[in-house]
Formats: structure tokens, sequence, C-alpha cells
């Protein structure tokens, strides 16, 4: 069994890895020793718009408040999806 670590930044990830002997590359992880070493870049997600989740809400309108739906969406952001796919990969 493997351990996945996630850490806030690369940087943090090469140290965390060199201590837990995880010096096999991978793209966008490092791995060994029984560790996976991995990381975010910034903010991986970010709620939805409120457009995205209603089209009603495209436009404020005092008649469409509060906006409340059950659950609110997450997204993936353009610049760290990549990223966000390769922690979702080593999750799974």
């Amino acid at each position: 069994m493997t351990t996945v670590v996630i850490a806030e930044k690369p940087s943090v990830a090469r140290d965390l890895a060199r201590v837990l002997g995880a010096s096999g590359k991978g793209k966008g992880y490092l791995h060994g020793g029984g560790y996976t070493v991995t990381w975010a870049i910034g903010h991986l997600v970010a709620l939805a718009q409120p457009h995205e989740v209603d089209p009603a809400w495209k436009s404020w309108r005092r008649e469409t408040l509060p906006m409340l739906p059950e659950r609110w969406p997450l997204v993936t952001l353009e610049r760290t999806r990549s990223q966000y796919g390769v922690i979702s990969r080593l999750l799974r």
C-alpha cells in the first residue's frame, strides 16, 4: 500500500519526498519508499460562478435572492487543471 502525501507547493513536496525516500519522478509527483508525494499549486478548485449554478442568476436581481442552492458545485481552475488531474488519479 502506498501513502499519498499532498503538499502545499512543489518545493515543500520535494523536501518531504527527500525525507520520505521518494526519489522516483513521475509527471506531477515523486514516489518511492511506500510514498507518493504530490503538490497543489495555489487553489486547485473554486466555487462555481452563480450563473454556472443557475442561468437565472447571471444578472443580479432582487427577486432571485437569496441564491441558496442545495449544493454549490466546485470547478477546477484552468491554470491548475492538470495538477488537479494528477492528484485525482493518485487518490483513486
